[in-house]
């Protein structure tokens, strides 16, 4: 009896570490910056038409804002009037779940600078539709989290986070994208 006690404990605790040592492994969390992508992979997110996307805080920016509560102090923004081309950002990751987060404008008593409204694809099916309209702030509304899914497959994947030219042009006269992060789970 005894020697049958001994390989049941033995075996309860090989199992024990192996399940700590399978659990530790798993999931880990990887970000993509607006400005500088992904540390591990060097993916940089794609903006198209690229004429049409600042990188902000910069000279050229037009949009500044507070860099502090920017992700690493930047992002990248771009305007879209229904009579010019859809803009999109294009991120790339592996894994099973990504975030993604956007600076708001939360203003709205301004014409040009109060709306955004974006279509999301992943994988090239369509995954939604994300829609934000100010209330009488006066101020952005920083890491915001536009878009979530989780539950994918752990392999490569496209995201892909644009305008669209008939939502737009029946409902707001400007549209405004402001990308600051991503987050995935690989």
């Amino acid at each position: 009896m005894y020697k049958w006690f001994r390989l049941r404990t033995a075996y309860r605790t090989l199992l024990f570490l192996f399940t700590i040592a399978v659990s530790r492994a798993v999931l880990v969390n990887r970000t993509i910056d607006s400005r500088w992508g992904d540390q591990v992979t060097n993916f940089v997110p794609i903006y198209q038409p690229q004429d049409m996307w600042q990188t902000c805080p910069g000279a050229n920016c037009d949009l500044q804002l507070d860099e502090a509560n920017a992700f690493y102090g930047s992002w990248n923004v771009a305007n879209y009037v229904p009579w010019q081309q859809n803009v999109n950002v294009t991120l790339r990751f592996p894994g099973v779940a990504i975030w993604v987060f956007f600076i708001l404008p939360d203003i709205n008593n301004n014409l040009y600078l109060n709306h955004t409204v974006a279509n999301i694809t992943l994988d090239g099916q369509y995954a939604g539709t994300f829609s934000h309209n100010p209330d009488n702030a006066t101020n952005m509304i920083y890491n915001a989290t536009i878009f979530h899914t989780s539950g994918l497959a752990n392999t490569l994947h496209e995201l892909v986070i644009g305008t669209t030219q008939d939502y737009a042009q029946t409902v707001y006269p400007t549209n405004w994208l402001i990308f600051d992060w991503a987050k995935y789970t690989w």
